[in-house]
């Protein structure tokens, strides 16, 4: 006997739902996960910009989206420009207050109306900087007027029936203490002053991501409106540079995303801006204060072992009655090792802070961080009709003349039908049952039906739409492949009718292995033909743009560092084997200026050249020092001579003998048939 208790929870038990879990991080407790295994869900689906990952009550996280993908996307503000103040937390307050003026003068050019925001985190009520005295300090020390100021905490809730998007909203200034309630997506805050220690609050990850959100979620046309800006005061130096790096990549960073996105800014460089405007064109790049670290020493760091160079890079010098050691530029090994003899923190925490310094360093010495530009490349081009296009599928169709019709309307078809019946019967007193025999059950394809012939077909129609088909011609096809199935005696309208969603699945199947053999002819006649009219042309060109580089983890983390990747980051690359080895070879080559490691599928960040019912992405696409651009595609023993590679490689040397010199393409193996190694392979190319 059960009892049945009516309820919401129970109701959704019966359902097995999916259950989407926002803002999971907050959903943890053992009373949460006891609420959702009552409902007996599916699956649990949870979104979160700051994931748990602790092993005992943990997220399992099965997609990440990088910071670079979120840039590439035009969604969120990168690099963050960190300010620290040592001086006093008035300090920072009043360079926020600037930055927001600086930002709002620039945001008068914007084509979308901007009111940047600055987003101040005070101290708790029994702190020394509590919401009272930020708020005193903006209007008394910077003639803030009170109109432009809004509390937001748990007791003044000044925000609430708020539309901060109104233009004719004043507020310019936000004070809280915790982070902003979930839902709070002002794109317009631009700048976060925290005059607390940023480790010393959990809320610091969230209120640091409210100045991330790009507003309209679209790129600024002026530079300075695509960053964020963060003025932390600190007791220490570099200490919450190094809080604020723990602070993104709990947030979700990768260390080398932190290393490009997270630019220091001298507190006593005149301009906060880095550099005083010509323009302010997207491409404008500021000159920043180049990375250095900073590290508190409790005696004399030995020197003796060092070389002049390392030497030079050193700065020692007293702040506060501390000896405080700097370093611009690459930490060397015997340099980690000096500094760490005499370091106040432990070896450990050292040789953190040295490793992400010298990540810093390396993609601030990137080409595109540094504003250089990469040559564009031409693309494959053909003249149709006296009409030149870019070489895509939709071309090929056209060439071929693809029409449905021209392919024949038979479909090998056989309905699989996994039914079970049984015979349920009661014996005496008692029910049984049993698997029910072919014989005792009814034969329902041989039943009549409502359903016509016609109908059935324009259900099809509409089932089976094609964009590049029109419905005359699907209709015809149709109709055609109905009569076909209906001379099979085994086949029956109301068997056709009874299956007809797999049968329309194996019509699309059909309609797109037609169109595959479609494109493989226009492919060949458009580009291998003898009267085919090929051109690589920069009418159509490509090119990598210095701030569209979406990669996502894994980042290559090996000991070799390349010097000369266009990008801070390389995607997807181990620190062996003969892929690594290719690169490191293009690397190395002294004619070689700078080189891309070639991302797949990523849209416009993304080089490709055209196949039959594809595309083709090489991996690595390299600016000589010459100006010519060199396309290198690596294959491993097992792939050298497979179909795939021949195609890639027709259409590689079709696309560089059309360049008239300009473009190079090799298919680089590890040994070629004379026995040379890829190094020798690309210089018999460029030679």
């Amino acid at each position: 006997m059960f009892l049945l208790l009516y309820s919401f929870a129970n109701l959704l038990a019966l359902y097995n739902p999916l259950v989407i879990v926002d803002e999971a991080h907050n959903a943890r407790t053992s009373l949460t996960f006891d609420t959702l295994k009552r409902v007996h869900p599916a699956a649990i689906i949870e979104f979160t910009a700051t994931p748990n990952t602790s092993i005992t009550n943990g997220s399992n996280i099965l997609y990440h989206v990088s910071a670079a993908q979120l840039k590439a996307e035009e969604m969120i503000k990168l690099p963050i420009i960190l300010t620290e103040h040592i001086n006093g937390w008035e300090e920072a307050v009043r360079d926020a207050v600037l930055t927001r003026a600086r930002l709002a003068l620039k945001a008068q050019k914007d084509i979308d109306y901007i009111r940047p925001i600055v987003l101040l985190q005070a101290e708790n009520k029994n702190g020394k900087v509590t919401v009272e005295v930020l708020k005193k300090c903006l209007i008394e020390d910077h003639n803030i007027t009170e109109d432009k100021i809004a509390v937001a905490t748990g007791t003044q809730r000044e925000l609430d029936g708020i539309d901060l998007f109104d233009p004719n909203c004043p507020i310019e200034y936000i004070i809280t203490i915790e982070a902003l309630k979930e839902g709070w997506d002002c794109s317009f805050a631009y700048v976060f002053c925290s005059v607390k220690q940023v480790s010393s609050s959990k809320d610091a990850e969230q209120l640091l991501g409210r100045v991330l959100r790009m507003p309209y979620a679209k790129r600024r046309v002026i530079e300075d409106l695509n960053r964020a800006y963060a003025h932390l005061a600190t007791t220490s130096l570099a200490q919450a540079a190094k809080e604020l790096t723990d602070k993104l990549i709990s947030m979700g960073f990768e260390e080398l995303e932190v290393a490009t996105f997270l630019r220091q800014q001298d507190a006593n460089q005149g301009d906060l801006f880095g550099q005083v405007d010509k323009d302010d064109a997207v491409n404008s790049k500021p000159k920043l204060t180049p990375p250095s670290l900073m590290v508190e020493v409790q005696d004399t760091i030995d020197t003796t072992e060092l070389s002049e160079e390392e030497r030079s890079s050193i700065k020692i010098s007293e702040v506060d009655g501390r000896q405080v050691v700097t370093v611009t530029g690459k930490v060397s090994e015997p340099l980690k090792k000096a500094i760490t003899k005499v370091a106040v923190e432990d070896k450990k925490e050292i040789e953190t802070s040295v490793d992400r310094h010298n990540l810093s360093v390396h993609a601030a010495l990137s080409p595109a961080e540094n504003g250089v530009k990469f040559a564009p490349l031409p693309r494959l081009c053909v003249m149709v009709q006296g009409e030149l296009e870019l070489v895509e599928k939709e071309v090929f169709l056209d060439v071929s003349g693809w029409n449905l019709l021209d392919y024949p309307a038979k479909l090998d078809y056989q309905p699989h039908e996994e039914t079970t019946s049984f015979l349920v019967d009661v014996e005496g007193k008692k029910v049984k049952y049993n698997l029910a025999h072919e014989s005792q059950t009814l034969n329902l394809n041989l039943a009549n039906t409502e359903v016509t012939q016609d109908e059935l077909i324009g259900w099809l129609d509409h089932e089976c739409r094609q964009s590049d088909v029109t419905q005359r011609e699907m209709t015809s096809f149709l109709t055609k492949v109905i009569n076909q199935l209906l001379q099979i005696p085994s086949l029956t309208l109301t068997t056709l009718i009874r299956n007809k969603y797999p049968l329309a699945r194996s019509i699309q199947e059909l309609v797109s292995a037609y169109r595959q053999q479609a494109m493989t002819k226009g492919y060949q006649q458009t580009l291998f033909a003898n009267d085919a009219d090929v051109l690589t042309t920069y009418d159509f060109s490509y090119e990598f743009k210095a701030d569209n580089y979406p990669t996502r983890p894994p980042y290559y983390s090996g000991s070799y560092a390349f010097d000369k990747h266009y990008y801070p980051q390389i995607e997807d690359m181990k620190s062996s084997g003969e892929e690594f080895d290719c690169a490191q070879t293009i690397d190395l080559l002294p004619q070689v200026k700078h080189w891309v490691r070639n991302l797949v599928r990523r849209g416009e960040a993304s080089f490709s050249l055209p196949l039959a019912h594809t595309n083709f992405y090489p991996d690595f696409i390299v600016e000589l020092q010459d100006g010519r651009i060199l396309v290198v595609e690596y294959k491993g023993k097992p792939y050298e001579t497979n179909d795939d590679s021949a195609e890639k490689r027709m259409v590689g040397e079709l696309w560089a003998s059309h360049s008239q010199g300009q473009c190079l393409f090799l298919m680089a193996v590890k040994k070629d048939d004379k026995g040379q190694d890829v190094r020798q392979q690309i210089l018999n190319l460029i030679d």
